[in-house]
């Protein structure tokens, strides 16, 4: 194996280890977001049970998974 095909070997898994990562941090991202806006929409309308947070927090959680599987299934470059 030649010098530029290491390279180019270790550049290719280099680019598919950052997107992979970049996808979980969208994951945690999405995730946070929704159950924090989740949890202070109950704060302010004084809720006693979390309807609010458990229901932004699931469709955070689909909507994370959406975005992910649709990058996923993407051709790559």
């Amino acid at each position: 194996m030649s010098n530029e095909q290491k390279q180019n070997s270790r550049k290719k898994l280099l680019n598919n280890y950052m997107r992979y990562a970049s996808m979980g941090i969208q994951m945690g991202v999405i995730m946070f977001i929704g159950t924090y806006g989740g949890y202070r929409l109950d704060k302010y309308c004084n809720n006693h049970i979390p309807v609010f947070t458990l229901l932004f927090a699931l469709l955070s959680v689909a909507a994370s998974l959406y975005l992910t599987l649709k990058d996923f299934i993407r051709k790559k470059p």
